[in-house]
């Protein structure tokens, strides 16, 4: 990968000019040595809005952007049935690739990006920005130090409202060629958590089912787990919680320990019970902090810059993009999904 000089800017293109990709507006204009020299859209008007926010160049289709020698990385903020073949695009031309969560919708198809990011010699990422909040990482670290001691159980739960013209108003929300339930789409962050604290599943029950919503993919999903360091743990999550958002919690209980993760933005403890650490220090690590919902996205593209910029690994690799989609496959596989007749 190249080095770059003290001081030179990265510079960025963004494919996908929808809702998310709003989000980097406040993040490119809190970083330094970083830059959006570019977006493309095939909206002409939703490209053109957001590079007027960001003063930038914009195109109606991403091989343009993609043939802009000054582009040097790319965010892939495209409807998800997108992201393989954006991404494989990108890295072929010889551009560093950053893809909203999720990765692929196949496994098949994250192979595939992975095999094009080693040919390109370029990197390869998913934005799973929640790993870089400050109590995501104050537990991760509390668990890597072995404070909570043999790891016995987690869970991810995500009780959330998406009514149906959430659905409707996108024709590719809740299809399974271009989108997933809401395990791939709403869970993934909190599934990607729970795979970070306690590693790799061995083991999968599960019911999956279409319940409030006329879309194909599941709006309501209960799991059962088996880790492969001995623990369990669960996995329940819907977009029905009628009338709004009611909870997003990861738990992990250890044999010297029990934390809940939570909060609007996964940036509060709601439980703190550790042997040997302080409930006050955990608290006031996270309290004192008024992040803007953009914060996990600006730290994780501050580690991407930075990355490119020392020619290193990032902390979140390409492969890690493919652990929380290989599990969600397997639930998949585990089981189909029920209707509201059944």
């Amino acid at each position: 990968m190249p080095l770059y000089k003290p001081g030179e800017a990265i510079k960025y293109g963004i494919v996908g000019c929808g809702a998310i990709a709003q989000r980097y507006v406040q993040v490119f204009g809190s970083l330094e040595n970083a830059c959006v020299h570019a977006v493309a859209d095939n909206d002409a008007d939703r490209a053109q809005d957001l590079a007027a926010k960001l003063n930038c160049t914009y195109y109606t289709d991403y091989a343009s952007l993609l043939k802009d020698e000054q582009v040097d990385a790319v965010i892939i903020a495209t409807p998800s049935g997108l992201h393989a073949r954006v991404a494989i695009d990108t890295l072929g031309a010889g551009k560093h690739a950053i893809v909203e969560k999720p990765m692929a919708l196949t496994l098949e198809q994250a192979d595939q990006m992975l095999q094009a990011a080693q040919k390109a010699n370029r990197i390869l990422t998913t934005v799973l920005n929640n790993r870089f909040l400050p109590a995501t990482r104050y537990l991760k670290q509390a668990i890597d130090n072995g404070y909570l001691g043999r790891l016995i159980y987690g869970s991810a739960c995500v009780y959330w409202y998406r009514p149906q013209s959430y659905y409707r108003e996108s024709g590719w929300r809740g299809t399974v060629a271009m989108d997933g339930g809401v395990l791939l789409n709403q869970a993934i962050h909190h599934i990607d958590l729970l795979l970070f604290y306690l590693g790799h599943v061995e083991d999968v029950q599960a019911y999956r089912a279409t319940l409030g919503h006329d879309i194909e993919a599941e709006d309501t999903a209960a799991v059962t787990l088996k880790f492969a360091n001995g623990s369990i743990g669960t996995i329940t999550a819907t977009t029905c919680a009628f009338p709004r958002n009611l909870e997003e919690t990861v738990t992990v209980i250890g044999e010297k320990g029990s934390v809940i993760l939570g909060g609007s933005k996964l940036n509060d403890f709601r439980t703190w019970q550790v042997q040997g650490m302080a409930a006050n220090d955990a608290l006031s690590a996270v309290h004192e902090l008024e992040l803007p919902k953009w914060y996990g996205h600006y730290k994780f593209i501050e580690d991407i810059n930075l990355a490119i910029i020392n020619g290193t690994e990032p902390m979140v690799k390409g492969v890690d993009g493919k652990m929380a989609l290989e599990l969600i496959q397997r639930i998949n596989q585990a089981s189909p999904i029920l209707s509201r007749n059944l």
